[in-house]
């Protein structure tokens, strides 16, 4: 498959992931969210999800090493991430047997959902709780599909864990390890079916150096940044994101 990216889309690629970059090292998570629709708006939803597969990998694998004790949070949940898996290797084929086009449109959905995610909180959530196991099933499934398809599981699984009562450092190494998961399993499915060419691999690999780059310093700066701040900053592009994917669906469907 020839998926090479020209030096101006690669160069601007590169400075999207390194924001996305710095956002994760800031709060612990948001990577795929932010740099998943910024890319797929330049390009197509497969393209975004191909190119960002290997930087997520290596996101991650940092992310789940911080903090300390990280050992603890894994062994109590990690069996979510085996559904979190499931999951992946069904939205990766789903991926590829889709338009790009109605994929927009679903990232748009996704990204809507999350935001939506304190309301959606609000339900009567007591279920999680009770049957824990059972939900774990279905929160994870969800998140995997997700992952597979728009790269994007944020969404089931804090709810899931935030149900849960999970404190804050013990769910971003469960995220970020559900996200290791479900990338792995992607990247695996994606290179045995030669989506993959040399080239595009290479392209990838450099851009996966700009991430973590955009990661450490992320870190650094963490303490700097009040989180609400942040928060409110992603939330007015992540909303611009979903307005943006969705009117690039009507306009492709109009004309």
């Amino acid at each position: 498959m020839d998926n090479f990216l020209d030096f101006h889309a690669l160069l601007t690629i590169a400075g999207i992931l390194a924001v996305a970059g710095m956002a994760h090292g800031a709060i612990g998570f948001g990577f795929p969210m932010l740099s998943t629709p910024i890319v797929a708006m330049m390009t197509d939803v497969k393209t975004a999800v191909l190119i960002t597969v290997i930087p997520n990998l290596a996101i991650n694998v940092i992310s789940v090493l911080r903090g300390g004790n990280w050992r603890h949070s894994i062994a109590k949940y990690w069996p979510i991430a085996i559904y979190v898996l499931i999951g992946t290797l069904i939205g990766t084929h789903v991926l590829f047997m889709l338009d790009a086009e109605p994929l927009k449109l679903f990232l748009a959905a996704i990204i809507v959902l999350y935001l939506q995610q304190n309301k959606i909180r609000q339900f009567d959530w007591t279920m999680i709780k009770r049957n824990p196991n059972k939900a774990a099933v279905y929160f994870g499934l969800l998140g995997g599909f997700l992952s597979g398809t728009v790269n994007v599981t944020v969404p089931p699984l804090v709810i899931y864990f935030a149900a849960l009562g999970l404190e804050s450092v013990a769910m971003t190494q469960i995220l970020n390890f559900c996200f290791l998961v479900g990338k792995s399993t992607q990247a695996a499915t994606l290179l045995s079916s030669g989506t993959f060419s040399s080239p595009f691999l290479a392209q990838s690999a450099q851009l996966t150096v700009i991430s973590c780059a955009g990661l450490m310093l992320g870190i650094h700066l963490q303490r700097k940044i009040r989180p609400e701040t942040y928060q409110a900053i992603l939330r007015k592009l992540l909303w611009l994101m979903a307005i943006v994917l969705a009117a690039q669906v009507a306009w492709h469907y109009l004309h």
